[in-house]
């Protein structure tokens, strides 16, 4: 496809889009306008692939050892909307895990089905010391699916902070009990290309996974994949009718090409070569921070490549700030128990080593500006109370109370911290006191 892209066009074209393949108003963007076409004709068309695109998305597909792989160009997202609509029927009961993003609450209006949600651990030493959520428990899990009948159970793996679960055991249990798998796996988009890594959720068995390229693999934003294993018991063509529902009937073709030349680079041995040189950086980046009293999370669940580190007796947040405001180094997120830096294929060892002396020159000569003010211990959101399920409580007419007055009304409103994108509370579950920090003076509930 990117062959197809670079040719020079002898036609004059009439369509969409009419820049004429130009940015007379950013040219610095001009290199980009020149591959953006249209479904013009030898172009292929994403709804209905028999060209260009069905032959990269086979490539693709024999790279990932799928039955079918679809290049997205509207992120993970898509993939999630098409899959639990293709999954899904009005009241069908899903299980999600609580930590997914907040796109499977789309999917959940979208669809009609009944939500109940997981719990990852959050009470192991682990998720204390760093305040994550942690692991999904299989034996939780199968204890769950004896007392209840579902449709599907989406998870996310890895998460946010890069903590990888069980799948392979997971997917065994979910066989068992006749349970659909979906697994969010947007931020785990190397895996399939580097024993430094675990193996891939389609590899441990489960039914579909979503990839974001441009997560940590190299990729443009919004270019992702969604995987089927070759065991789904769906047909591709449902799921492809179902991507169409969503996805854009103009996608980027830039964007497409992208998605190719990422994931052949990635299965190359040039990119081989760059990830074990991407991993051994980091690694001897951690140790010698280790070395200068910095802890990073090595359990051996961890996703190498997210730098989730803390220095005892410092505040993250502060750490954080003093990081941004004097060394121009922004981090993905952090709290006070924990910084997450990002890496990826564009992360040099000369951007590491920035990383560290900052981190250094911090801790040597500025540790007053981040000492940690008092015990802090970290507070998980709690069960979530559905009172209303999504599609009930959508577009429910809704008034104002204030914030004291608010525990225990259904909120109309998704309260979604981003990053991470991980919903605290969602339309038509109770207020609880753990949510209160997350809400205005103003608080929209719904009129019941």
């Amino acid at each position: 496809m990117l062959k197809l892209l670079s040719k020079k066009l002898p036609r004059c074209l009439f369509t969409t889009p009419t820049h004429g393949q130009t940015a007379p108003f950013l040219s610095e963007l001009n290199s980009f306008y020149k591959w953006d076409f249209s479904e013009i004709e030898g172009y292929d068309n994403l709804s209905n692939p028999t060209g260009a695109i069905l032959m990269a998305e086979g490539k693709a597909s024999d790279i990932y050892n799928t039955k079918k792989t679809f290049f997205l160009t509207q992120g993970s997202t898509t993939g999630i909307l098409a899959v639990m609509k293709a999954v899904l029927r009005q009241n069908d009961r899903v299980l999600i895990a609580r930590n997914c993003h907040k796109s499977v609450f789309s999917g959940l209006v979208l669809t009609g089905a009944s939500v109940d949600w997981f719990m990852p651990d959050t009470k192991s030493e682990m998720c204390i010391k760093w305040g994550i959520m942690g692991k999904i428990n299989p034996e939780d899990l199968r204890d769950t699916f004896k007392l209840n009948q579902y449709k599907a159970f989406i998870m996310t793996s890895p998460t946010y902070d890069g903590i990888n679960s069980d799948i392979e055991e997971i997917s065994k249990i979910c066989r068992q009990y006749g349970v659909i798998l979906i697994v969010d796996e947007a931020h785990g988009a190397l895996y399939n290309f580097s024993d430094f890594f675990p193996k891939t959720a389609i590899e441990q068995g489960a039914d579909f996974s979503v990839n974001s390229l441009h997560k940590n693999a190299g990729a443009l934003n919004q270019c992702a994949l969604l995987h089927m294993s070759k065991d789904c018991p769906y047909d591709w063509h449902e799921i492809q009718n179902s991507i169409n529902l969503f996805h854009t009937s103009s996608p980027s073709y830039p964007l497409l090409a992208d998605i190719e030349a990422n994931i052949s680079f990635l299965s190359s041995d040039k990119g081989t070569k760059a990830l074990d040189e991407l991993v051994l950086n980091i690694l001897r980046f951690q140790k010698e921070l280790k070395e200068e009293g910095f802890e990073f999370l090595n359990e051996e669940c961890a996703d190498v490549t997210k730098l989730l580190l803390r220095l005892n007796g410092a505040d993250c947040s502060k750490l954080s700030d003093v990081l941004f405001d004097e060394y121009d180094i922004e981090d993905e997120i952090s709290s006070e128990f924990s910084c997450l830096y990002l890496t990826g294929i564009g992360t040099t060892s000369k951007k590491l080593d920035k990383l560290k002396r900052a981190l250094m020159d911090v801790k040597n000569k500025k540790f007053d500006k981040i000492l940690i003010d008092g015990v802090k211990t970290p507070v998980f959101q709690p069960y979530p109370l559905v009172k209303l399920q999504p599609y009930e409580a959508f577009n429910r007419e809704y008034i104002y109370f204030s914030k004291e007055n608010a525990p225990l009304m259904l909120s109309s409103e998704m309260i979604v911290p981003y990053p991470p994108g991980i919903g605290v509370l969602y339309p038509g579950e109770a207020i609880q006191k753990e949510h209160l920090n997350y809400l205005g003076d103003d608080v929209g509930v719904i009129k019941l």
